[in-house]
């Protein structure tokens, strides 16, 4: 069953433990080995209080984006956050909020500077809040959107997320859901799938299945 983007979007504001239980349920899967064949990005929010990032898989053929993994960190300089990134993949590309066009605090470089030199593939992503959040909303609405459960924080934020009075989204606790617009309406577009060696490693994996595998009984 899918939702509509009204749905949700009623459900998230103000929606009771059991509603929003619902919601979980329509959005998350239990994680999985992701093939190496999809294409795979990440969008990174950064700020001393709070750096976040947030990272996905498309299957292009049935055109669903897998959230798999996060980073949520405070208090901690870029060298730090550049590593734990990188462990993931250095080879995955992100976008990064626009925000950092700005100054560091250390030295008058732009932080984008300072995360490109820490080794990070990166561009600035679209920070359209509403036309980003209509990407998203559509895609979880239609399906095409799934995280898997182990993403906490992502699922922390995603409880409280929510508009005021006036309909302006509240900027309070959402540096993974920034990731998530980020990731979306500018992160897909220079998602690339893993270098050849991870290819490798998938299919010596798979092999090594296969020959445990009895010829007879098939398991």
């Amino acid at each position: 069953m899918s939702m509509s983007q009204e749905e949700i979007e009623a459900l998230m504001s103000g929606a009771d433990d059991m509603q929003v239980d619902e919601v979980e349920e329509e959005i998350t899967v239990e994680p999985f080995e992701i093939p190496p064949s999809w294409l795979k990005c990440y969008a990174l929010d950064v700020g001393w209080k709070r750096t976040a990032a947030l990272w996905g898989a498309w299957d292009q053929q049935s055109d669903i984006v897998y959230l798999y993994s996060e980073y949520y960190r405070g208090q901690a300089e870029p060298v730090i956050h550049a590593e734990a990134i990188k462990a993931r993949g250095v080879w995955i590309p992100g976008v990064i909020d626009p925000a950092a066009r700005g100054r560091s605090q250390k030295d008058g470089t732009r932080l984008i500077d300072d995360y490109v030199g820490l080794g990070l593939n990166l561009s600035y992503a679209e920070n359209a809040v509403e036309s980003g959040l209509l990407s998203v909303w559509q895609r979880l609405s239609t399906g095409r959107l799934k995280v898997f459960t182990g993403l906490q924080n992502f699922l922390a934020e995603y409880r409280i997320y929510r508009r005021d009075e006036n309909g302006k989204i509240i900027k309070e606790n959402d540096h993974l859901m920034d990731d998530a617009r980020y990731l979306i309406s500018s992160g897909l577009r220079v998602a690339q799938t893993a270098p050849p060696e991870e290819y490798e490693d998938w299919a010596g994996e798979y092999q090594s299945q296969s020959d445990a595998v009895d010829a007879v009984t098939g398991y």
